[in-house]
């Protein structure tokens, strides 16, 4: 199985404020949503909260100590991993503790990097040290204001 960070960051880490995105970006939606369609994403309780519902077309999984109704729920990414370890890909979407958890581990990271810093509650973990000893430049795509980058491990 492969373990795949999918996040947006904003310059300053921002990656979330008051439990939403603080940034309306429709190619990174829309690049989201290319690479998770029929595949299964996993995330935190607050992350799946701020959801207005499960994410279509996905195998929705979220870690939480206390079941949620109406989607698999484990206590920890370690045991989602071992339930899951039958699947080609996983997508890990946040929240920050999840992300911070996940890096450690994953074979993959596919960031939009906005080009900017953003208020907000929520942040990415440091990454950029770690990323340049475990991670080798797999993908990168400019765009105005933002880009698209996919790192692979190496380590």
């Amino acid at each position: 199985m492969k373990l795949i960070i999918i996040a947006a960051i904003a310059r300053n880490r921002t990656i979330g404020k008051n439990g939403k995105l603080p940034w309306h970006l429709p190619e990174d939606l829309a690049r989201f949503k290319q690479m998770t369609i029929g595949q299964t994403v996993v995330m935190g309780r607050k992350t799946f909260e701020s959801l207005d519902r499960p994410f279509p077309n996905r195998l929705n999984i979220v870690i939480s100590s206390k079941v949620i109704n109406g989607v698999t729920s484990y206590p920890s990414l370690e045991f989602a991993l071992q339930a899951l370890s039958g699947k080609k890909e996983v997508f890990v979407i946040g929240g920050a503790r999840l992300f911070a958890e996940a890096l450690k581990i994953a074979d993959e990271l596919r960031l939009t990097l906005i080009d900017r810093d953003v208020d907000g509650d929520a942040y990415f973990p440091p990454y950029e040290d770690y990323l340049r000893k475990n991670f080798r430049l797999m993908n990168e795509e400019y765009n105005i204001g933002f880009s698209f980058v996919d790192y692979v491990r190496i380590t």
